[in-house]
């Protein structure tokens, strides 16, 4: 279901020439990493020294193309940004299973450590789908994540599939992978959920559960009017200005 998906929605984009008209740092670096025996394509813009990077989980339709815009605006603040394809994404080798995306966000994030000084404050944002793998990997990444974001987020991997269109009736056939809810209750470290009124595709239930299962760990930030794939396509100030302001307070000076 996993490669369906995503496939179709690469293709639509591809046709519609999305990722072409979305804007590029002159900074941005594309390369390989290794995860298991497969191997991930990424982007990496540098932020400015003693700022702040960030670890970037796409959602079911993009890769790092799509992600472009997001990468400069947050350079445009000084925050240093990895955004990584899952396995089966774009150029990243190997099929698309959920046991691959797990692995990969272990094996992305060591790359951004490896890439900024020890002290840098390294968070997680994970946007639509990447909210699932970013919620369930990231109290076990090491050293420990700043702080995690999740966007756009659901609170069930189940849940998502029947707010896509799935038949309730069918959801049994639906993997019960990345129970978002469930893994944030597990977590020890800022969660900030930032959801979109103007989502028509997860609704506002959904994250305010999620911030709600997060405890004092957790904050709801709900932004005004942007549909779900706005806030990476469009990179809109509103959308980003509290996330890079949340960030902002660690920068080193």
């Amino acid at each position: 279901m996993l490669t369906a998906v995503s496939g179709v929605l690469m293709l639509r984009d591809r046709v519609c020439g999305v990722t072409q008209r979305l804007r590029r740092h002159d900074a941005r670096q594309e390369f390989f990493i290794a995860s298991g025996m497969r191997t991930l394509s990424c982007a990496y813009v540098p932020g400015i020294q003693g700022g702040p990077a960030i670890l970037l989980c796409h959602g079911i339709g993009e890769t790092i193309e799509h992600w472009s815009a997001v990468q400069a605006l947050l350079c445009d603040h000084g925050i240093g940004s990895l955004v990584f394809n899952y396995s089966g994404y774009g150029k990243s080798s190997g099929q698309v299973r959920a046991e691959h995306c797990d692995e990969d966000l272990f094996a992305a994030y060591a790359e951004l450590r490896h890439r900024v000084s020890p002290e840098t404050p390294v968070f997680v944002l994970g946007f639509s789908l990447g909210s699932g793998i970013a919620a369930h990997g990231a109290s076990a990444l090491r050293p420990p994540v700043a702080g995690l974001f999740l966007c756009e987020a659901f609170d069930s991997f189940r849940e998502a599939a029947c707010a896509a269109g799935v038949p309730r009736w069918l959801a049994h056939a639906v993997p019960d992978v990345w129970v978002t809810v469930a893994a944030v209750e597990r977590i020890q470290m800022p969660v900030w959920v930032v959801h979109s009124d103007g989502d028509r595709l997860f609704p506002l239930e959904m994250p305010r559960r999620i911030a709600k299962a997060a405890g004092p760990w957790g904050e709801l930030m709900v932004v005004k009017g942007l549909t779900h794939n706005e806030p990476y396509l469009t990179a809109a100030e509103t959308y980003w200005r509290p996330i890079i302001e949340r960030m902002s307070v660690h920068r080193r000076d």
